[in-house]
């Protein structure tokens, strides 16, 4: 990915980004007049960097955003690859947020507590085991993630979204009767790094109802402090396009 940057800067620094291209990218003018003065060294790399930010910041321009890479270098790339997306009215607000997580065995010290799964008898932390009735599934210290759903508890050697697919941190659940599973969403009012990751709608819940996103935050108790910092009402989620 270097390499692409560093070819990005030449080619879009050399021969500039046309009209048409302008109109083919759905990259508002002026947008590009921001881009061209940048170029013709009017602003320096300071004030274009905070023009992205703030373009990006108010939903204006979503940037497909590299964590490893800065502003500068995302918007280069964005502009090059249009692998970004702006419509007009894709954005909406009073979105309600929280986040849910993989809860570790080994992080609770209770007391023992039995379980029956086909059958067969298991042995589990007891607080462990109230967790995992709350958040669906959690890592037992055998290496294995026990599952709670249809009223009753499985054992699996990785935790699955309500599809049987593998879940994976980036993933939501979302109200499918708003918007199709698949949809890609950017919420921008969240906290850090969150504000940055471009989310994938391929999960559903029972109380993901309305305009409501639960957001898979990972495994263990840092995770679990995460769901607790992204949990809260007036949000502004970004349908993309693309």
């Amino acid at each position: 990915m270097k390499l692409e940057i560093i070819i990005a800067l030449i080619l879009i620094g050399t021969f500039g980004i046309s009209e048409s291209f302008a109109k083919e990218s759905k990259i508002p003018n002026w947008v590009l007049q921001v881009y061209g003065f940048w170029i013709e060294d009017k602003i320096s790399d300071v004030e274009l960097v905070n023009a992205v930010k703030f373009l990006n910041e108010n939903n204006i321009l979503l940037l497909a955003l590299q964590k490893e890479y800065d502003y500068k270098s995302n918007f280069l790339l964005t502009v090059l690859y249009e692998d970004f997306a702006y419509k007009e009215n894709s954005c909406d607000d009073g979105w309600y947020v929280t986040g849910y997580f993989i809860p570790i065995e080994s992080d609770y010290s209770s007391h023992i507590f039995e379980i029956k799964i086909d059958d067969h008898l298991f042995e589990y932390d007891y607080d462990f085991v109230n967790s995992v009735k709350m958040e669906g599934w959690g890592r037992t210290n055998d290496g294995d993630y026990l599952g709670w759903y249809s009223n009753e508890f499985h054992l699996n050697k990785i935790p699955l979204d309500s599809f049987g697919n593998s879940l994976k941190v980036g993933t939501i659940a979302i109200d499918p009767s708003l918007y199709e599973l698949g949809s890609k969403i950017f919420i921008s009012t969240l906290l850090e790094p969150w504000d940055e990751v471009i989310f994938t709608a391929n999960d559903v819940g029972e109380s993901v109802k309305n305009k409501h996103i639960d957001v898979f935050t990972g495994e263990g108790s840092q995770a679990e402090e995460e769901t607790y910092r992204i949990t809260g009402y007036n949000n502004v989620a970004c349908f993309i396009d693309e």
